[in-house]
């Protein structure tokens, strides 16, 4: 794995001589432009060009292909290992950098190859130079390019998306990385008396109440080499219990926080998304 001071040194690697990344429709594009109007009725046959003109006004909106930012990133990107990268020397790819961080945290940058609007990478750098991922959406893989992940694990968080859970049923601890970066998680029963950790049929740590009352769990997130810990607090309810929260309610059935809700755990564990979990 690469380290920091080599992610530092691609930003110097090389000096960026690029074009700002554009689609090639030609004059009938411009033309249309020109003229485009929202629901304006234009002949079949340039309906495309319009299409086409309107895709390349919205790139001033949602993407940056020039100034300071933009060549950084290129530039660190043409100072990788090509093997890592997957762009070839010597090739003019263009990029595009969308405008909003990913995550708060991430860089989203594409290559595309010259001439079209193909992918050939795609790319997440962070904000604050620490480490760089290649994506691959095709096969749901992301891997890292360079760097370290101590700076991404600091602003991972761990918690519980509900506090109070019925005895006896899965609950997941969520995670959130940024740019959904791919993690493994281990979940330990702080009081075996009062919960049980298990994994569920894609190896996800769920844990189950086996006795009323308040009880942690100690949650240990790694990426790339690091951990990041934290003890997370739930409390235990019986039938009984929930059923006196449901009397307190107000307005008559279950009161907020307490019905029964699905969500999809957004974790990994060994590689694995993940899946449906039910909570309190």
């Amino acid at each position: 794995m690469k380290k920091r001071n080599l992610l530092a040194a691609g930003f110097l690697a090389f000096s960026v001589v690029t074009a700002g990344f554009c689609f090639p429709y030609g004059a009938d594009a411009a033309a249309a432009g020109e003229t485009y109007k929202e629901g304006a009725v234009v002949p079949a046959d340039k309906a495309s060009a319009v299409r086409n003109a309107a895709r390349e006004k919205a790139m001033a909106s949602y993407y940056i292909t020039d100034g300071e930012k933009f060549d950084k990133a290129v530039s660190l990107l043409k100072g990788l290992d090509p093997e890592v990268t997957g762009l070839e020397p010597g090739v003019r790819y263009s990029f595009r950098m969308d405008k909003t961080l990913t995550g708060d945290y991430f860089y989203h940058v594409k290559a595309f190859r010259p001439g079209s609007s193909n992918t050939a990478g795609d790319y997440l750098l962070a904000k604050d130079d620490s480490c760089a991922y290649r994506r691959f959406p095709g096969e749901n893989r992301t891997e890292l390019m360079a760097g370290t992940t101590d700076k991404l694990l600091e602003k991972t968080e761990i918690y519980a998306l509900y506090r109070k859970i019925p005895m006896e049923t899965p609950i997941r601890v969520f995670v959130r990385v940024p740019g959904n970066i791919p993690y493994t998680l281990s979940v330990t029963s702080l009081n075996e008396n009062m919960i049980s950790v298990s994994e569920d049929e894609s190896g996800q740590p769920v844990i189950f109440g086996i006795g009323r009352g308040k009880a942690d769990v100690l949650a240990e997130v790694t990426i790339g080499g690091f951990s990041k810990s934290k003890k997370v607090n739930y409390i235990i309810m019986d039938d009984k219990d929930l059923e006196q929260e449901e009397n307190r309610s107000s307005g008559g059935g279950f009161p907020i926080g307490i019905g029964i809700g699905i969500g999809i755990g957004r974790g990994h564990h060994h590689g694995h998304r993940g899946g449906v979990v039910i909570g309190i």
